[in-house]
């Protein structure tokens, strides 16, 4: 798998006159041709219905559901995608599919990155609405939204191709698989761990006391969650999490490093 190639077949888009459409026709090709299921072994992916909302794609094995978006170009930290509502009403109910961003080479139709988001790290908090289409568009009114990947944590973020080269299936698989169970978590347990995590990772790798994170995320966190009244506890709670999930070592009272 490691060896597949990163062509795009043009020829897919025979027919059709619209950049979008035919792009759209070319990349999605090539992600029934060539990739696999991040969630079970399983070599194959199988395309959806036609028009069917959020899922382009499920494993026949495992029943894991994705989602692919393409563009031309490097990916950025702020991804478009399909219509707010729906997405969002499937984040809230924790069945986020997993989401496929697909960078490609327009002038050598050539695969260049593939970014892999599991569903259990698409949480309200990072699907941002879309400013509401014209009254003079086709689909008036209509709201997109983005997915804005500045906010998902490292571990969140599996690269599938990265600059042109493709990455071990293995090694993609065993980064899904570590936070695999927080799908199954409710969304506000989901939502602080994911939070948390991102935290974590902006701090860089470096050992850290209790009083600096409070210091430095206290109030972001509280913003995020103004329903909780009891964020110092929540934090340390977290941090155990996380350190139960090997993330973190803990090295004396109120002192920690990442792993």
């Amino acid at each position: 798998m490691d060896r597949l190639s990163l062509e795009l077949d043009v020829g897919l888009a025979d027919g059709y006159k619209s950049p979008s459409q035919r792009a759209r026709r070319i990349t999605e090709g090539w992600y029934a041709e060539h990739m696999y299921c991040v969630a079970c072994p399983s070599p194959h992916l199988d395309r959806t219905r036609e028009n069917t909302r959020v899922v382009d794609f499920v494993c026949g094995s495992c029943g894991a559901e994705y989602q692919v978006t393409a563009k031309a170009g490097a990916l950025a930290a702020r991804l478009r995608d399909a219509a707010y509502a729906p997405m969002m009403e499937r984040a809230l109910a924790n069945r986020s599919p997993h989401f496929a961003f697909l960078g490609y080479d327009n002038a050598a139709w050539c695969v260049q990155n593939l970014l892999l988001v599991p569903g259990h790290f698409i949480t309200s908090e990072v699907i941002e609405r879309c400013r509401p289409l014209s009254p003079t568009a086709r689909r008036a009114g209509w709201e997109g939204c983005n997915i804005l990947t500045y906010r998902i944590p490292s571990d969140g973020r599996l690269a599938a191709v990265e600059n042109g080269r493709v990455v071990p299936p293995a090694k993609v698989r065993a980064g899904f698989q570590r936070f695999a169970d927080l799908a199954q978590a409710r969304p506000e347990a989901r939502g602080w761990t994911v939070d948390v995590l991102r935290c974590v990772r902006a701090l860089g790798g470096r050992e850290f006391t209790l009083a600096e994170f409070y210091e430095r995320f206290e109030e972001k966190l509280g913003a995020r969650h103004p329903a909780n009244r009891n964020i110092q506890p929540k934090i340390r709670q977290q941090l155990q999490v996380l350190r139960d999930r090997g993330v973190l070592r803990f090295l004396a009272r109120g002192r920690y490093v990442t792993e």
